[in-house]
């Protein structure tokens, strides 16, 4: 098996508001979503109706989320699980001072700017569901 392509799935109280987010904060492009009511696909932003799930990338890099009825129906072992959590989820950028700028004006850092243990530079912020995000480049 050689895996393709990761896209971690995350489970989120708004779908909507969370790809604002990662589009206005982090400078994600919405890619796909489902209207919750009606379960059609979505292809526009910002989205006409609330959403059960959305894609949002930079470059490579793929992020989906999923709302927390619909991904409790869909796996009912996580209908009580805690959003947000201890999971870190890195991404690497490729212009990462111009980043840190720009983060530092927009949301508060759990860990400023600082060398990174393996090497080069990172930080680290909450997203607005409690998830935390390290953005660092390559050493």
């Amino acid at each position: 098996m050689s895996v393709i392509q990761i896209a971690p799935r995350l489970m989120v109280e708004d779908v909507n508001r969370t790809v604002a987010f990662y589009n206005e904060i982090l400078g994600f492009a919405f890619t796909k979503g489902v209207d919750e009511a009606t379960g059609r696909p979505v292809t526009g932003w910002p989205a006409p109706a609330r959403l059960a799930y959305a894609e949002v990338a930079s470059g490579d890099a793929v992020l989906a989320f999923q709302s927390r009825s619909s991904l409790a129906a869909a796996l009912p072992r996580l209908s009580e699980a805690r959003i947000g959590g201890s999971a870190v989820i890195g991404l690497r950028c490729d212009d990462f001072d111009a980043v840190a700028a720009r983060l530092a004006d927009a949301v508060p850092f759990i860990k400023a700017p600082h060398k990174a243990l393996r090497g080069g530079r990172e930080l680290s912020i909450e997203d607005i569901n409690g998830y935390v995000l390290t953005l660092f480049d390559t050493p």
